[in-house]
């Protein structure tokens, strides 16, 4: 008896956690536009299973797998065309009440390793 009050308990709060992860996966889902001046322009695009960043007019583009909890979003194999150019990156994260808004910097990072963006219907670097 009490060995099945425990594995429901244990699903339970696994559903719980992979419910709340989803949801904030799916608050993040879609394009993002840098809008402030301290650095070039930056695009990310949002999938479930992965994020591409475009920067430099569209001319760098990398992709990577990614996953996020309350305040971090986590990037892993981010990658350049072929080649991995870091296995691990993490950025710290705030969204506002509106999801509309995103605060986002490397976690550990300079200052000015940051980017304010809002959510667009179309990606900036595609014509």
């Amino acid at each position: 008896m009490k060995l099945t009050k425990i594995l429901i308990l244990a699903i339970g709060l696994l559903t719980l956690i992979a419910c709340g992860t989803y949801e904030r996966k799916n608050d993040l889902i879609g394009i993002w536009e840098s809008y402030e001046t301290h650095h070039d322009k930056i695009a990310l695009t949002f999938f479930m299973d992965s994020v591409i960043t475009e920067s430099f007019g569209g001319d760098m583009r990398t992709n990577y797998k990614w996953d996020v909890d309350q305040s971090k979003i986590y990037l892993k194999q981010v990658r350049l065309k072929d080649t991995v150019l870091k296995d691990q990156l993490n950025y710290e994260y705030k969204l506002n009440k509106t999801k509309d808004s995103l605060w986002i910097k490397v976690e550990n990072g300079n200052e000015d390793d940051y980017s304010v963006m809002k959510k667009v219907a179309k990606n900036p670097f595609t014509p």
